[in-house]
């Protein structure tokens, strides 16, 4: 069996292998560049972040949070449900829209946020479960 590691250590264990054949094992790795890897979620990114607007108007473009590996891979086997609210909140105002959307292939896309007040330094805070949550630039709410 030819063996070749190189910066990293490999594990690998067979049952019933036949010596005398020469077999070659194919894998991918993460390289912590925002690609897709290999690893479970551990915590979220906003990938698209939220545009500064006018009070109670849809945002111009979408918000979009991912679920990441800890070496920043998007987990593309990840379904949950990712929240977004209003963390940063100078002016006690509200978040409407979809603010709850299930993740596909580890991707959370929020299309309709509005906040009801303006002012500056807001900033919305994404959660899933045990994941390590996000929280977004800051924007403003103009009247």
């Amino acid at each position: 069996m030819r063996k070749t590691v190189i910066g990293m250590l490999l594990v690998v264990a067979a049952a019933a292998c036949d010596p005398t054949t020469e077999s070659q094992v194919g894998f991918t790795t993460g390289e912590g560049t925002g690609g897709t890897g290999s690893g479970v979620a551990t915590q979220l990114a906003f990938t698209a972040q939220p545009v500064s607007t006018q009070a109670t108007a849809a945002m111009p473009s979408a918000v979009v949070v991912q679920a990441e590996d800890a070496l920043g891979n998007v987990d593309t086997s990840f379904t949950g449900t990712i929240t977004l609210a209003l963390s940063s909140n100078p002016d006690s105002a509200s978040l409407g829209g979809s603010t709850s959307v299930p993740a596909s292939a580890g991707v959370a896309t929020f299309a309709n946020l509005r906040v009801s007040k303006a002012d500056t330094g807001y900033t919305l805070i994404a959660a899933s479960g045990t994941l390590a949550s996000a929280v977004s630039a800051t924007f403003t709410i103009t009247p």
